[in-house]
């Protein structure tokens, strides 16, 4: 299996049998005939890639009577029978393991219905992984194609296996958190007065690109009075910065199959004194979230790390998610979450300090382990 094979690391085969062991196992003892794992494009893939290596490398696209469930795809683990991979307009063979049988048409609903048949699974009650991706109107055809299947929501079966990492796989995380660092110093290091938020962007792209990684989905650059906003649109416009704006780079992408997300703070010239603390207030209520981050400890507990920094006139958000081969895995870091961290979940931990004229966020990558929290991300704090 050659799957992050660049990094000097890679998912064995072994490792990938062991998952749909583990999966199969687990539908069998909760009495069902198998388990249909559901992915999506890009960000949302990681369903069938953990299960097989396959990733989806066509997007999303228009519903018709003849072509549907491009960007989409599917693996049937029966609890018995061989596997199969649906995959809409086909599949890189020598990348994906453990594959018995493959569906590669243009209609995903009748591959998927035609694969369940084949494993004699129409009468059985069949758990489904992915309820939040599959579209509601292929799941109606499929319940109409299949009246006598017991088609039952049960993401939670693959990502409690999910959520907990190997050590190869946290291998290729450090390697994909070692990628995005390299790039974000690249591209700090290059910021000027005169600078478009776009040049910036474009460089660390190309610093990730050369360093290894297989493909960067956002370069978000935001300079001046717009960082720390809410969601905008381009991710970085040809605005030029002014001399003494900061500027933060929120840098997500995969290397070898696997997730970064990291984000840092640069400037257009010298920081002021009140800019320098503010970004060395955020990187504090980062590494207080995720020292808070230790096996077996609340989740609540982190976010609840962040009262500290409140005081007149700042104001601390929560926010931070696991990461693995999607972005933005469970569990978040919101308030109002529950549940507890666990050793080898991997966090991205990215609050925001506020005052009434700007923001900062500083996002680290972190493992938890059996001891003291270990950050991944290896920048620097302040990278002036």
């Amino acid at each position: 299996m050659t799957n992050g094979a660049g990094s000097g690391f890679s998912i064995s085969e072994w490792e990938y049998q062991t998952r749909v062991r583990m999966i199969r196992d687990a539908v069998h003892e909760l009495g069902y005939g198998g388990l249909l794992a559901v992915s999506g494009y890009g960000e949302r893939d990681g369903n069938v890639c953990y299960l097989c290596g396959h990733k989806n490398a066509f997007p999303y696209s228009a519903r018709t009577e003849l072509v549907s469930g491009l960007g989409y795809s599917a693996y049937l683990v029966p609890s018995e029978e061989e596997t199969t991979l649906i995959s809409p307009l086909g599949y890189q063979a020598d990348a994906v393991v453990g594959v018995g049988k493959t569906r590669s048409g243009t209609n995903f609903v009748p591959d998927m219905v035609n694969s369940i048949k084949a494993s004699s699974l129409q009468n059985s009650k069949l758990a489904l992984a992915g309820s939040d991706i599959i579209p509601a109107i292929y799941l109606d055809e499929i319940r109409r194609a299949l009246p006598q299947l017991s088609l039952e929501f049960r993401d939670d079966i693959l990502a409690a296996k999910r959520m907990i990492k190997s050590e190869n796989e946290i291998r290729l995380i450090r390697e994909a958190s070692r990628i995005a660092d390299k790039a974000i110093r690249t591209a700090v290091d290059s910021i000027k007065p005169g600078m478009t938020e776009s040049a910036i962007g474009n460089i660390a792209r190309k610093a990730a690109m050369d360093e290894g990684a297989d493909y960067v989905v956002r370069d978000r650059v935001r300079s001046g009075s717009e960082t720390g906003k809410g969601m905008r649109w381009p991710f970085s416009s040809r605005r030029k910065l002014k001399r003494g704006e900061l500027v933060s780079i929120d840098f997500v992408g995969w290397a070898n199959l696997y997730g970064f997300d990291v984000m840092r703070m640069g400037s257009a010239g010298r920081p002021t004194e009140e800019q320098m603390s503010l970004v060395e207030l955020a990187g504090e209520a980062t590494r207080a979230m995720s020292h808070a981050l230790t096996d077996g400890g609340d989740i609540k507990t982190s976010i609840a790390q962040l009262n500290q920094f409140e005081t007149t006139g700042i104001s601390v958000s929560a926010f931070g998610h696991a990461i693995g081969l999607d972005i933005v895995e469970g569990p978040y870091l919101l308030p109002g979450t529950g549940g507890k961290a666990q050793k080898n979940m991997v966090f991205c931990v990215e609050p925001t300090v506020r005052t009434a004229k700007q923001s900062a966020c500083i996002e680290n990558e972190v493992i938890v382990t059996a001891g003291k929290t270990e950050t991944i991300t290896k920048l620097p704090l302040a990278l002036w």
